[in-house]
């Protein structure tokens, strides 16, 4: 028998070497359809698929077909041909997706829905995705959120599929896919996996901000809240819309409350991107001045620096009125004759260099106060020059 299909193979060879390509797949095709045995059909096969011949679409889905619902869909059922089975599904489907095929979408979607076999389902998903099957983005991305739940025992499997789910929704730039993809960036899956989710979230839509801004409200884990945030300031997306996202982070940040250690610094982490994410990209509003203030008092003292900071580089009245009102705190504090400990001291030193760059005269006068009071000659000295800094 194997001398028999050498033979076979060797004229077809020799007859579509004196054909043009569209004839010489043809000409396999026909070979392909004469022969009943999977592994004969699979070496005929390998001389089809390198020729990437879309006039050949017909011939492929008609074979898929025979495989998926037809004759040679029983072969499928018996575990001693079922590996040959596969191997010829899986090499069609590929090919299928690389000549982007859309006639076969609905049978590489069936395939994908049942296959058993890992690598046929991710090979299957990718197709549908080369082919820009648009109508399979939401059930693909269910697959992929169903598989970033981490619920089966055979992770290597899981993992393979949820690759080609990310393919899938990468090539399919369909918005519908975002939050799967998000997800799965995060998610227990080697770099692999994750690193290729996120480059997909990052393009699947235009601006991923709204998304992520969902995503950051609704997620009920800090550190899902923290990594939407992050993942909308490393987008193309605009300095306001990063600004806006920023907000949203520092109010969920101080919006909750936690007595365990982890939680407590998960919470600390959130409001500190936020607060970073305004001193690189602004302060959205007035409303976002209020919590930074509200920051200033919530967090350790790096936290308190950069919140200070922020309100300073947002420079409106009403930031530099709420640095201004805790600079002249300290000011009375002074005046009472109550010594500032090393901590306060800081904050006083962090306060003079917000209110210095924020440019904004409200500052001028507890600036101003500093020279007739009990401060270092070093911090008065920076007063002067906060001062300098507005006037000029």
């Amino acid at each position: 028998m194997k001398k028999k299909l050498l033979t076979i193979i060797a004229l077809g060879a020799l007859l579509a070497a004196n054909l043009g390509a569209d004839q010489a797949g043809q000409s396999w095709a026909r070979l392909y359809r004469r022969l009943e045995d999977l592994k004969q059909k699979n070496e005929i096969l390998q001389n089809i698929t390198p020729l990437d011949d879309r006039s050949l679409e017909p011939f492929f889905l008609e074979s898929l077909n025979d495989l998926v619902y037809g004759d040679l869909s029983k072969y499928r059922e018996s575990r001693n041909t079922y590996d040959d089975w596969e191997l010829l599904t899986r090499t069609i489907v590929k090919e299928l997706g690389d000549i982007k095929g859309q006639t076969a979408a609905e049978t590489v979607w069936e395939v994908a829905r049942t296959a058993e076999v890992p690598l046929l389902k991710s090979e299957s998903l990718i197709a549908l995705g080369q082919m820009r099957a648009l109508e399979y983005a939401e059930p693909i991305a269910t697959m992929l959120r169903n598989i970033n739940f981490n619920t089966r025992s055979d992770k290597d499997a899981a993992e393979i599929e949820a690759y080609g789910a990310v393919v899938a929704l990468d090539k399919l730039k369909d918005s519908v896919g975002f939050e799967s993809l998000f997800y799965a960036s995060i998610g227990w899956y080697s770099d692999r996996v994750t690193d290729l989710a996120d480059e997909a979230a990052l393009t699947v839509s235009g601006n991923p901000v709204p998304a992520l801004d969902a995503i950051l409200l609704k997620a009920e884990d800090y550190r899902d809240k923290r990594a939407a945030l992050n993942m909308a300031l490393r987008s193309d997306a605009s300095e306001a819309d990063k600004a806006g996202i920023a907000s949203t982070a520092l109010a969920e940040g101080l919006k909750y409350s936690e007595s365990d250690y982890t939680l407590v610094r998960q919470l600390a982490n959130l409001r500190s991107d936020a607060v970073r994410g305004m001193i690189e990209y602004g302060v959205s509003d007035g409303e976002t001045a209020g919590l930074l203030n509200e920051a200033v008092d919530e967090g350790d003292m790096d936290e308190k620096l950069i919140s200070l900071q922020a309100l300073g580089m947002a420079g409106t009245d009403e930031a530099v009125t709420f640095l201004a009102d805790r600079l002249s705190y300290y000011n009375d504090r002074q005046i009472s004759g109550l010594g500032l400990n090393n901590e306060e001291l800081t904050i006083v030193k962090q306060l003079i260099y917000a209110l210095g760059i924020s440019g904004n005269e409200i500052a001028l006068d507890p600036l101003s106060q500093m020279s007739y009071l009990d401060y270092t000659p070093a911090l008065i000295r920076e007063s002067k020059e906060a001062i300098d800094r507005i006037k000029n």
